[in-house]
């Protein structure tokens, strides 16, 4: 029997993780085609069979229970849901958003981003595929359905995440859009910034622009962290407050510490965003 083979092309949770990074590349670089967001309100608004469906993969995803045996059963539930869809129709609308994908953007480009939960949104799409046919490989979508159970039964460490003002630009946007750019944004800047300057912009469009060119983003990330030491090291000669002056000591020498290997960490990303929060602060003091 053969496996299930993957396709992101028709895993309905790949697609739209892809097309809230693309929203979100949208409002960065000032795209007024919108042509993700459209896409998104055309094929995911409510009732449509894909977003149906994209609230299974949701639930699969986030949903967390205790014991594996509440878990199992929780598994085979979501996919009684599933198999209760309109799969014709679901079908239907799937074809003609990859069509609309398609014609909108580069598909090798769109594919190429990396997807963190990759693993996990692939069991998913091969367990709701055993349901519909009668021949497969047992022991790969058994798998996989062990990947979802050791999903939502692991601990997870819990956030307070807060507003990042970075959305006050979208706010008169639809909610569930805004929502959807926000969603990429805090899955790496957890902290809460003021009103970002154009700095601070431009290494938010760097790393999103650059997430499948890891060389590419490294190299614009020790030249920012080199002309950020720098510009605090002259901001430092205009300061004598003490306390602001130990503030910008260990700035400095967290940024000089960082050791950047194959490719530039989330957590680096946000070292350097607040390095250059701190700058703003300060230069908003020397000019008053």
């Amino acid at each position: 029997m053969k496996k299930i083979k993957h396709s992101k092309f028709k895993n309905t949770g790949v697609l739209f993780e892809l097309l809230v990074r693309q929203i979100t590349l949208e409002v960065l670089n000032g795209d007024k085609t919108e042509n993700a967001k459209k896409i998104v309100k055309e094929f995911f608004s409510n009732g449509k069979e894909l977003n149906k469906e994209l609230r299974l993969y949701e639930l699969l995803q986030n949903e967390k229970y205790s014991s594996e045996s509440r878990a199992e059963k929780f598994v085979d539930t979501v996919c009684e849901a599933y198999l209760k869809l309109n799969q014709n129709e679901l079908r239907k609308e799937k074809y003609n958003l990859i069509k609309s994908i398609n014609e909108s953007f580069d598909s090798q480009q769109f594919m190429s981003s990396p997807i963190k939960n990759y693993k996990v949104l692939a069991s998913i799409y091969k367990v709701f595929e055993s349901k519909k046919i009668k021949e497969y490989d047992i022991k790969d979508v058994f798998n996989s359905k062990i990947t979802l159970i050791e999903n939502i039964t692991s601990k997870t460490i819990s956030k307070t995440i807060e507003s990042d003002k970075l959305v006050e630009t979208y706010k008169k946007q639809d909610k569930d859009i805004r929502l959807l750019t926000y969603k990429i944004l805090v899955e790496t800047f957890n902290k809460k910034y003021t009103n970002l300057d154009s700095s601070q912009k431009e290494i938010l469009r760097e790393y999103i622009n650059n997430i499948s060119n890891t060389s590419k983003f490294k190299e614009y990330y020790v030249q920012k962290i080199t002309q950020t030491i720098k510009e605090l090291l002259e901001s430092k000669k205009q300061i004598k407050d003490k306390v602001t002056s130990i503030k910008l000591n260990e700035t400095i020498s967290v940024l000089k510490s960082q050791k950047i290997g194959r490719t530039v960490s989330d957590t680096q990303v946000s070292v350097l965003m607040l390095s250059q929060e701190l700058l703003k602060e300060i230069n908003t003091k020397i000019n008053g």
